[in-house]
C-alpha cells in the first residue's frame, strides 16, 4: 500500500479482494472500503471488475457499511452492468460486459461466449445478503436467516433445496411495512435476524413476520 493508504493499483478490483479476504489491517480495512466505495460512484455505479473481482465487489462494499452503494451497483443498467445485459434480453451470463453491443449485434472481439459463469457470481450475495440464506452449520443443518431489503428493490425471494429439504425466504414492502415470510424443512431451526434487530429462532414450517419499514 502506498503512504496515503492506497493500494498501488487503486481499482475496484483489488479493493474487494482485499477486504473480502481479511488482507488487511482494521485501519486500512475501513479506508479501503471507503475507497472502493468512491471508485463505484465515480464510475456511476457501473461495473469495473472482471472475472476476479466480480464476485466479492458487492460483499466487500456491504461489509464495510456501504451497502446503498452495493444496491446501486446492483441496479445500475448501463454497461458495464448486470442489468444492461439483462435489458437486452440476456436469459445467460456473457463472458463479458458487452458481448452483445447496444444496437443488438454480437461484439467482433475475442471472448464473447454467451454462456460464462463468472460475471453471474454475484448471485452467491443476493442469495445469501438480499433473500438472506446462508448455513449456520454444515449442510444447512441449522440455517441464518437475514434479509436485506435494500434500496431500488420492492421484493426478493430465493430458495435452496438443501440435503434437509427446502429452504425459502421472501420479504416484499407493503406500505410503511416489509412482510417477511420464510419456510424451514423438518428437523432444521433457524436464526432469523430482521432488519429492525429482532433476533427469533424459529423450528420447521411456515414463519410470518411484519415490521416497520
Amino acid at each position: 500500500m502506498r503512504h496515503d493508504g492506497r493500494i498501488v493499483s487503486d481499482a475496484q478490483a483489488v479493493y474487494a479482494l482485499a477486504i473480502h479476504f481479511g488482507l488487511l489491517e482494521p485501519d486500512e480495512r475501513a479506508y479501503a472500503g471507503d475507497r472502493l466505495e468512491y471508485l463505484v460512484r465515480e464510475g456511476g455505479f457501473r461495473s469495473g471488475t472482471g472475472f476476479a473481482g466480480t464476485p466479492f465487489v458487492v460483499w466487500a462494499l456491504w461489509e464495510t457499511g456501504h451497502a446503498d452503494s452495493a444496491f446501486a451497483l446492483l441496479l445500475q443498467n448501463e454497461n458495464p452492468s448486470w442489468l444492461y445485459a439483462v435489458e437486452l434480453g440476456a436469459t445467460t451470463i456473457w463472458e463479458r460486459w458487452d458481448s452483445l453491443l447496444p444496437d443488438g449485434s454480437v461484439n467482433p472481439g475475442d471472448m464473447t461466449s454467451f454462456n460464462h459463469y463468472a460475471l453471474g457470481a454475484v448471485v452467491d450475495w443476493l442469495y445469501k445478503v438480499v433473500a438472506g440464506i446462508r448455513p449456520a452449520e454444515p449442510g444447512y443443518s441449522r440455517v441464518t436467516l437475514q434479509p436485506t431489503p435494500g434500496p431500488g428493490l420492492e421484493w426478493a425471494r430465493g430458495a435452496i433445496d438443501s440435503r434437509r429439504g427446502r429452504i425459502e425466504s421472501a420479504w416484499r414492502r407493503e406500505g410503511d411495512s416489509i412482510v417477511f415470510e420464510c419456510v424451514i424443512p423438518g428437523g432444521v431451526e433457524a436464526d432469523v435476524l430482521l432488519p429492525d434487530g429482532q433476533k427469533v429462532v424459529v423450528g420447521s414450517g411456515q414463519h410470518r413476520f411484519v415490521i416497520a419499514a
